[in-house]
């Protein structure tokens, strides 16, 4: 029986309610809370009606996902649940109308790397973020907008959150909403987001978590020029076992860059064999 069933029983009344939203977002209607349950911890997350159609249309894709995908038990998400706001308890009836969408709170899965880490620690973390990424690409999704913060550590393995931006494999599209920091070079240039795209961002996220640096531009087009030209990958010694993975998730013509994540599975296996 999932934790979250306590969502159906409306005389249950959450504790700690706190407001999360980032001023921006609520101004255009997003709504974001966390509230304890027990000795639990949620995040509740629903957009308000008749406000910015374009958040309104995400956060209703993000639904759309999460239905699609629960269906299929999916492993690399969190446990959740689609509610009515209107059928809750007062607590959260009283925050606003419509469909909100509660999921089981968790902790970030790339945390600070201890310059003592064991390689081979570092390797599983690693294989696990490629096998939750690899579930999603292999029911046929693109996440679309890969950051740090959406690869989540709960229940002993890596999951991952925040579906607004995501697509169906092969899908057009003229929206490339993503976040500058971890585009593709070729997102930059008009191109359709694919695998290839989620495999870079996610190099830019194993980079900065293996070298514990944070890559710095001033604008869009600063981001651009970075991705498209100047980025060059440096690790320390210890690290370098890795930087053949990094190089293949993080080339910046996509057809020099790793094709799947079963790829990367494959030259993350063989590191090993380079360090004999």
């Amino acid at each position: 029986m999932s934790s979250t069933t306590w969502i159906f029983d409306s005389n249950i009344q959450p504790d700690e309610l706190k407001l999360r939203t980032k001023s921006q977002s609520y101004a255009y209607g997003r709504r974001l809370y966390t509230f304890q349950m027990g000795q639990e911890m949620y995040w509740l997350k629903f957009h308000l009606t008749n406000t910015n159609p374009i958040l309104q249309a995400a956060f209703q894709h993000e639904l759309s996902f999460y239905q699609s995908c629960s269906s299929d038990n999916a492993s690399f998400l969190i446990d959740h649940r689609i509610i009515s706001l209107a059928q809750q308890s007062s607590v959260l009836r009283d925050l606003g109308e419509g469909i909100g969408l509660v999921v089981l709170d968790s902790v970030p899965f790339f945390t600070d790397l201890n310059p003592c880490q064991p390689l081979e620690t570092i390797k599983q973390m690693i294989q696990q973020a490629l096998y939750a990424l690899g579930e999603l690409h292999q029911m046929g999704w693109i996440h679309g907008d890969l950051k740090v913060e959406h690869f989540r550590l709960y229940k002993n393995t890596c999951r991952l959150i925040d579906f607004e931006q995501s697509l169906q494999l092969h899908h057009e599209t003229h929206n490339l909403n993503a976040t500058p920091h971890y585009m593709a070079p070729e997102l930059f240039h008009g191109k359709n987001k694919s695998v290839q795209s989620d495999l870079y961002a996610l190099g830019i996220i194993l980079y900065e978590w293996l070298t514990q640096t944070k890559l710095r531009a001033n604008s869009y087009h600063d981001w651009a020029v970075l991705h498209c030209q100047q980025l060059q990958l440096q690790v320390s010694k210890q690290l370098e076992p890795f930087l053949p993975l990094l190089k293949g998730l993080t080339q910046k013509h996509s057809e020099q860059r790793l094709c799947s994540v079963l790829d990367a599975q494959v030259l993350l296996n063989d590191i090993n064999l380079l360090q004999k």
